[in-house]
């Protein structure tokens, strides 16, 4: 006992010393399972680098430079989405996705490759202060497994996240990476769908004296209920306002499962259950003996006080997987946008909207709701980075490309999305047709398109294809495929 309340004590002194930050971390923070829990593998690559003294080389330094700036360039992403990217082995690069996730997902992240020598890490990440809108990597909250192409995970609360891909220094190819969200738990009544949820979390009751702390799923009086995961069956039992229940302990998520209303109990308190197994059958009972048979699921994050919205939980989104990339040929190519176009970076606010109540029992007045809605995740400022204006005719780096959008770079390294009809692709990324080169005419500079750096001299007479003019030199791409800035000697 004396140990029990010196632990109490402590997170108490720890709750009011750290303030909302303590706080905020004693909530759960996410399921993942073994095989993509957080590893070291990218923080161990890196420091053998800089063992190797390979971080004092142009290469290595600009490997870990990329690295470290993936926070503040990664590209904002609404789920679903699928994107096909290019990685030039000769010039080391790392990208990165924000996107706001809600409790209740399933994240799937899926990287198809030629290879496995790259890293995939996921992060929690938030806004932080200053005259620029960056952000911080909180935690690691998973990765790629040595090998396999997944990454799974599960939020307990609204949060943002980033996705960061690197592939070994020298290595590079085409990727495929997609990012998708599903329900968590399965669905709990047999046959029934989102469309038999008649009345939802929020809703008022009793004249608006009270707040509907569940979701109400409607179908024939004996129909199945299961269990929606693995759980200890924590009661069994009845109340005068939920009538027959059963309540779960989903302990791995931390959270307390309230079935109500139910017409019989199939289960026993003290067991175990897996999700499809059948708890009980749709019923009445309670104070629900006015109303048509109907389960009342309610789900409890960290104890009874704290109810959360079961729709997430339960109900998969529409669209669960983005459409294909539809015409991958031009990334990792050179492409020139042919209209001043801005381009934007900015996280987009994660609201998920549900139905307007269509439980007919309770459109009276006072009852009737106007629609429940899961609150957008807002960190303490919103991340975002400013817009780039980019001139007609600049030339710009294809970076990737997903259904409805090019991810480029520009050749100051800035990367931001912009639309496809903005964008016209200039020639593929390694090999140049015969007819577009030309002699040149004079001794020509050849410098670093990221750096700048002078790496050599093209003499007179080598050919080169032109693909932009800078003003202040000319963006060419070699026989070989190398593309270089060409100034005056």
């Amino acid at each position: 006992m004396e140990r029990r309340w010196r632990t109490i004590l402590a997170v108490c002194i720890t709750v009011l010393a750290g303030g909302a930050a303590a706080w905020w971390a004693l909530w759960p923070r996410e399921t993942v399972e073994a095989p993509f829990r957080p590893r070291e593998s990218h923080a161990t690559y890196a420091a053998a680098l800089r063992e190797l003294t390979l971080d004092e080389t142009h290469m290595g330094a600009a490997w870990l430079g990329a690295a470290e700036a993936v926070p503040r360039e990664a590209t904002a992403v609404t789920l679903p989405v699928t994107e096909t990217v290019y990685f030039d082995p000769r010039d080391p690069a790392a990208l990165g996705y924000w996107f706001p996730m809600t409790a209740g997902r399933r994240v799937t992240v899926t990287i198809d490759s030629d290879h496995d020598y790259f890293f995939a890490d996921v992060f929690r990440i938030r806004a932080t202060d200053g005259a620029e809108a960056a952000v911080e990597l909180i935690e690691p909250v998973a990765s790629r497994g040595s090998e396999g192409s997944e990454i799974v995970f599960e939020p307990h609360r609204n949060a943002y996240y980033l996705l960061r891909l690197q592939p070994e220094l020298l290595r590079g190819g085409r990727f495929t990476v997609s990012i998708g969200e599903r329900a968590a738990l399965t669905f709990p009544v047999d046959g029934a769908d989102a469309g038999d949820i008649w009345s939802f979390f929020g809703d008022r009751r009793d004249g608006g004296a009270r707040d509907h702390h569940g979701i109400d799923i409607f179908a024939p009086r004996g129909t199945a209920v299961h269990a929606v995961t693995h759980a200890d069956v924590l009661r069994v039992g009845q109340r005068e306002r939920g009538g027959n229940v059963v309540v779960l302990r989903d302990s791995e998520r931390d959270l307390l499962l309230y079935y109500a209303h139910l017409d019989e109990h199939r289960t026993t308190a003290g067991t175990s259950v897996a999700p499809g197994d059948i708890i009980g059958t749709v019923g009445n009972t309670g104070n629900a003996v006015t109303t048509p048979p109907h389960l009342h699921f309610g789900v409890y994050q960290g104890g009874w006080r704290r109810p959360i919205d079961p729709w997430p939980y339960v109900v998969s989104p529409a669209e669960g997987t983005a459409p294909p990339v539809p015409d991958a040929t031009g990334v990792g190519g050179w492409g020139v946008v042919h209209r001043d176009v801005t381009g934007t970076n900015r996280i987009p606010e994660r609201r998920v909207e549900t139905p307007k109540n269509r439980n007919p029992n309770l459109r009276g007045a006072g009852d009737s709701f106007h629609g429940a809605a899961i609150a957008p995740v807002t960190p303490e400022r919103t991340p975002a980075i400013a817009e780039v204006t980019i001139d007609a005719g600049a030339p710009i780096r294809i970076v990737g490309r997903s259904s409805d959008s090019v991810r480029v770079r520009t050749v100051n390294g800035l990367t931001v999305q912009l639309p496809p009809v903005a964008v016209a692709v200039t020639g593929p990324r390694a090999s140049v047709p015969e007819g577009d080169l030309r002699p040149l005419s004079d001794d020509r500079l050849a410098r670093d398109v990221i750096s700048g750096d002078a790496i050599g001299v093209l003499s007179a007479g080598d050919e080169v294809a032109l693909i932009a003019d800078l003003g202040g030199g000319s963006l060419a791409r070699t026989a070989s495929g190398r593309t270089l800035v060409l100034t005056s000697p």
